[in-house]
C-alpha cells in the first residue's frame, strides 16, 4: 500500500491528497510466507550490509530509494567483504511527497542486516529477494552477567514484513461441496512441512545461521558443470 506524505500543507490538502494517491487494494501488505529454501535459492547473494547513504529518484511515476550498503561479511554467492553496491527499494521522499510501500525492506544508517539479494537490471545494482522477507536485521546482545557479559550478534526477523499468510496447499478440484485432492503423492500434507525463512533464522547468532546458509547455498546453486 502506498501513502503519500505532505510536508507544510494543511489537513485539509493532505487529506484530499490521501484520497487521490492511497490505492483501494487492501491486500497489498499481505505476501504468502516465503520458504527458507526458496529465499537461498532465489538470492544471487547472501551477506551482511551495513547502509552508508541513500537517494530518492521518481521511476516511471513512483519513487524508488537506492541505499549505498557496504559489505561487512559476505556469506554466499559473488559478494566480496568490503565491496559496496546500491541496494533498490520501493518509497521514499523526493522534495514534499513521500510514498511508504507496505512490505519493502527497511534501511536505517549504520544498522546491519542479513540480506538476501537478487541482481537488478544495471550493473552494481541489487534488489532485496522477497523484498522485506530477505532482509534480517542485526542485534546485538549480551550473554551472561555483568561482569562477564559477551556481545554476541543475532539475527533478528524484520517487523516490516507485513501480514503473512503461510504456503499455499497443492491444488485441488471441487466435486459436488467438498474439494477433492489431486495429488496422492501427499504434497498437501508436505506443505506443513516447509521451513520458513522467517522461523528457520530468527534470533539465532550470526555466525551460526551464516554456516547454515553457506551450505544450504552449496546444495541450493549446483556449480554449472565446465563446457571445456
Amino acid at each position: 500500500m502506498l501513502v503519500a506524505l505532505l510536508t507544510g500543507a494543511s489537513t485539509a490538502g493532505i487529506t484530499a491528497a490521501l484520497a487521490v494517491l492511497v490505492p483501494g487494494d487492501a491486500q497489498a501488505s499481505v505476501s504468502i510466507a516465503v520458504g527458507y529454501d526458496a529465499l537461498v535459492k532465489d538470492a544471487d547473494a547472501v551477506g551482511v550490509v551495513t547502509p552508508v547513504e541513500s537517494k530518492t529518484v521518481w521511476e516511471e511515476g513512483r519513487i524508488v530509494t537506492y541505499t549505498r550498503v557496504k559489505v561487512d561479511q559476505g556469506v554466499a554467492g559473488d559478494l566480496g567483504t568490503g565491496s559496496e553496491g546500491w541496494v533498490r527499494t520501493l518509497g521514499g521522499v523526493v522534495g514534499k511527497i513521500g510514498q511508504l510501500v507496505d512490505g519493502e525492506p527497511v534501511f536505517t544508517p549504520q544498522k546491519p542486516s542479513l540480506l538476501f539479494m537478487r541482481k537488478w537490471k544495471t550493473g552494481g545494482t541489487w534488489e532485496v529477494s522477497a523484498r522485506a522477507q530477505g532482509q534480517f536485521p542485526i542485534l546485538v546482545v549480551s550473554n551472561g552477567d555483568a561482569a562477564n557479559a559477551v556481545a554476541q550478534r543475532r539475527v533478528m526477523r524484520s517487523t516490516a514484513v507485513g501480514m503473512l499468510l503461510p504456503p499455499k496447499p497443492a491444488s485441488t478440484v471441487v466435486v459436488g461441496p467438498a474439494p477433492v485432492k489431486t495429488d496422492p503423492s501427499g504434497a498437501a500434507d508436505r506443505v506443513a512441512q516447509v521451513r520458513l525463512a522467517g522461523e528457520v533464522l530468527h534470533d539465532r547468532p550470526l555466525d551460526e545461521v551464516a554456516r547454515d546458509i553457506a551450505a544450504s547455498w552449496k546444495t541450493l546453486h549446483p556449480a554449472t558443470p565446465s563446457t571445456k
